[in-house]
Order: C-alpha cells, then structure tokens, then sequence
C-alpha cells in the first residue's frame, strides 16, 4: 500500500471519528511539520503550540475533509495560517516583512521566487499610493509606524471614529486594487495585513 492509499484509509476513519486513525497520522506528520515551523520560528514553544492548534483545527474539520486531497497538503495550509496568524501577533510590519522574505525561501531557495516576492512588494507599493493622501497618510501611520488609532487621531486632529473609517476604507481599496493581480499578492496582502 502507497502513501496515498493509506492515508486515504486514514482520513476516512478519522472523518468518522476515529481517533485510533487520526493519532497515526499525528505520529506520522508530527515531526515534520514541527521542524518546518521551528525553522520559522527558532522557538521550540510556539512551533509546538502551532503544531497542536493545527492537529486540533483538523480534527474539528474533519467532516470537510476530502479524502482524496493529500493530507500533508491540507495539513500544511492550515499550519500556514495558523502561522501568519501567530506572526501579525508577535511581530511589527518590519519583521514581519524579514520572515514573509524567508517564507518564499522555504521551499526553493532561487532568483524566480526572489523576482516574484519584489515584483508583489511593488504591486502592493503602487496599490497603497493610489489611495488619496489623507487616507494614505493614516493607514502608513497605523500600518508602517505602528500608532494607535488613538495616536493617529490626535495628531491629525480627527476622531477615532473617522480614522477607523478611513482604515475600513483602505483595507477596502487595497483589497479590491490587488485582486486584479493575482492570488500570490492578494495572499501576500492578507500576510501583512494590509487588507
């Protein structure tokens, strides 16, 4: 038996609620998505909780689950996530943007992923200068410098209320300008938060 047939097997058990078939494949994916997400990370601690939070997400989805779909696919998509979510928590734009350069690295370490990671810099750079200046200026505030709504609405003589408007409304607008790119940088987009 294959790979794909045995987790084949796998996955349908676990779907209806084996636990027995669901801890093989923990035993089988565990490691090696935990040495990934600690060659993120550098922390024994946070790759492990992700680990855990990623198995746990699976089994509350199992139901959805498509037999067919490889596992270690779906397994590290929802690692993926569970690890860009980690990072907007941990980290500001600056160092944030340091590990999405490494995340291009991860798996080829080569100059055409270099040229797409700068050529989606630079799509999402000519998105953010289309909004109008005032709009521009608070969302850079907020997203660039890290300031408070509060902060932002001090220093430019607003309300809070008008400054999360004019963030609702970048968000908006920088989500519709990337669409018309493709998905690469509308994801790179939601890695940074900009939409």
């Amino acid at each position: 038996m294959d790979k794909k047939e045995r987790d084949i097997l796998l996955i349908r058990a676990f779907k209806k609620g084996d636990a027995g078939a669901f801890e093989i494949l923990f035993k089988l994916y565990h490691k090696r998505l935990y040495a990934f997400l600690f060659s993120l990370l550098k922390s024994k601690d946070d790759a492990e909780e992700i680990v855990q939070d990623t198995f746990v997400k699976i089994w509350e989805k199992r139901e959805e689950f498509i037999e067919d779909y490889p596992f270690d696919s779906y397994l590290f998509k929802i690692a993926k996530n569970a690890f860009l979510n980690h990072l907007r928590k941990k980290i500001n734009r600056k160092a944030f943007e340091e590990r999405v350069g490494f995340w291009f690295d991860f798996s080829v370490n080569n100059t055409e992923e270099y040229i797409l990671f700068r050529e989606t810099q630079e799509a999402i750079d000519w998105v953010i200068n289309t909004l109008p200046p005032k709009r521009k200026q608070i969302f850079m505030m907020r997203r660039i410098e890290g300031k408070s709504r509060q902060e932002i609405a001090d220093t430019l003589s607003l309300s809070v209320v008008t400054v999360d408007s004019q963030l609702m409304k970048a968000g908006k607008q920088i989500s519709a300008g990337l669409q018309k790119y493709n998905v690469l940088f509308f994801f790179v987009a939601l890695l940074l938060g900009l939409c």
